[in-house]
Parts: C-alpha cells; structure tokens; sequence
C-alpha cells in the first residue's frame, strides 16, 4: 500500500500550509461530490417530503424508481453543476480555513497565561466547527441553488442562470441565503464533530500502527455517519426554508416557527425523512473526501 499515506494531516501540530490545504481541499471535494452527486439527489427529494407533497417518496427505492420512470437517468444529476462549484470552493474553503484555525489555536494554547491544553480530538471539534462556519459562509448560495435545481420534478431541467435571476428579481440578495441561520449551525455542528470523530479514530488506529489498508477513508466513513446522525434535523430544516419560497410563494418567518409545523404536521419522524439515505450518502463522501486530502498532500510532498 505504498501510495496510501499514513500521516493524519489533520491532526493537532500539523505544520501543513494554507495552499497545500486549499490544494488538496478542492481536489477532496471534486472527487467526493462527483462519484456521490446521485445519491445527495435522492436525499434531498426525500428530505423535502411533508404531508402533502412528494407523496410518491416513500422510500430511497421508490423514490429512485420514481425519478428514474419520471425524469430519466440524468435527473440523478440535477444541480450537479452548482453543486460541483460548491464542493470544489467548499472543500477548499473548509481545508484551508482548518489549517489556518488550527494552528492559531495551537499557538493561542501555548501562549496563554493559563497553560490550557486542548485534547487533540476536543482541538479538532473547536477548529472543525470554524472551518464549517467559514466554508458555508461563502458558499452558501451555491448550496441553495443545488438545493433548488434537485428538487425540480419536471423532466424538463432548471436552468442555473434563470433560476438565479427568479431568485434575484423575487427575493433580492437575501433569497439566496434564505435558511442560512440553521444551515451555519447545522454544518458548523456536523463539520465540528466530523473532525472530532475522525480524529478519534485515527488516534485509535494508531494503536495499530496505522497497518490498516485504506484508514482514512474507514476513520472517514465512521466520521460521517456519526456525525450525520447527531444533526440529521438541523440539516432537514435547512432544506425546508430552502424550499419553502418555492412551495409556499412567500419566506418563512423564522426556522422555529418551520420546525414547530413540522413536529405538528409530521412528528419528530418528519426530521429524518431521508436519513438513510443520508448516512449512505454522507459516510462515503466523508471517507472520500478526507481519503483525497490526506492523500494529495502525500503526493504533493513526496513530487
């Protein structure tokens, strides 16, 4: 296993520079949101089901064979090309902003007066949660518009460019941070306990002396779901007030009053619609993004 690196990047003390992570960041999410892009299209038609719309999603099966029938093969792609901007920036965004506040914080640790000393795995909560606030930040309006072009269930597809003017002439600049409030906690949360998780579990395989084949991406997958099952909800009502414009013809009031309809007209079972296959589509793009940028900076540093 020779091209499988084996150094955690991404641990606490790492010395890797903000343009070796913005390097690696882009590639990481390239290639995760390519190889998972159908999956997250599955997720977010089952996601944006309430009791009186996408009625014919009942499951993950029925849901591909719905769209599959309905809008053909590509339909699995819908909002692939905002989506590929999106990860591309995101992932950039995240890793580099994760360099950058980790080794701040370091040297906030060594410096301070009162000599506290972070765990690796509570360090990598602290600078994870940055670096997903951060990334969403400036991303966010790609995310909506991957959200808005997924959704589309006419055979025909949205064009970017008309969907980003109807955004724009009907909701101005803030239609395109339209759920923004519970997106930021919902991915700073879930990026926060991605890094926590992984890191958790790299400091475990290392006790085997990292002989394991292909460990970031296992360390990867485990991180993902876990992290994924703690904030499935958040991650549901960002999706909702994406959509609501769309399905109500005016914006939600706020994201309480959202999540008090969806408990009264749904049940705590309207948060996880769509959970499994969230975890089926999380988990792997979290082993193959972290797989990607701890293997791309072993590469850029062994050229």
């Amino acid at each position: 296993m020779g091209i499988t690196p084996k150094e955690d990047h991404l641990r606490k003390g790492s010395d890797v520079s903000p343009l070796e992570a913005l390097v690696a960041g882009s590639m990481a999410g390239a290639v995760s949101r390519a190889i998972t892009a159908p999956l997250d299209t599955i997720k977010i038609r089952l996601q944006l089901q309430s009791h009186t719309s996408y009625s014919e999603y009942k499951g993950a099966t029925q849901t591909l064979t719905s769209l599959l029938r309905n809008e053909g093969v590509k339909a699995l792609w819908k909002g692939n090309v905002p989506a590929e901007i999106l990860y591309i920036f995101y992932g950039g965004i995240q890793f580099t902003s994760y360099s950058i506040f980790s080794r701040a914080l370091s040297e906030l640790e060594q410096n301070n007066k009162y000599k506290v000393s972070l765990s690796p795995a509570v360090h990598s909560l602290v600078v994870g949660s940055g670096a997903g606030l951060t990334s969403t930040f400036f991303t966010y309006p790609f995310d909506l518009l991957r959200t808005r072009l997924a959704a589309n269930s006419d055979k025909k597809f949205l064009s970017l460019s008309s969907t980003v003017v109807d955004i724009w002439e009907k909701q101005g600049i803030r239609g395109f941070f339209a759920g923004f409030r519970p997106t930021a906690l919902s991915v700073a949360s879930t990026t926060g306990l991605m890094f926590w998780a992984y890191s958790e579990a790299r400091e475990l395989s290392a006790r085997y002396k990292d002989n394991i084949p292909f460990i970031e991406g296992i360390c990867g997958f485990l991180a993902g779901a876990i992290s994924k099952g703690i904030t499935f909800p958040l991650d549901t009502l960002r999706k909702r007030m994406q959509m609501y414009h769309v399905n109500h013809g005016t914006s939600p009031s706020s994201a309480l009053r959202l999540c008090s309809s969806i408990i009264r007209n749904e049940g705590l079972f309207g948060f996880y619609k769509g959970y499994g296959m969230s975890v089926l589509k999380t988990a792997p793009t979290s082993a193959l993004s972290l797989f990607m940028y701890e293997y791309t900076l072993t590469f850029i540093r062994r050229s």
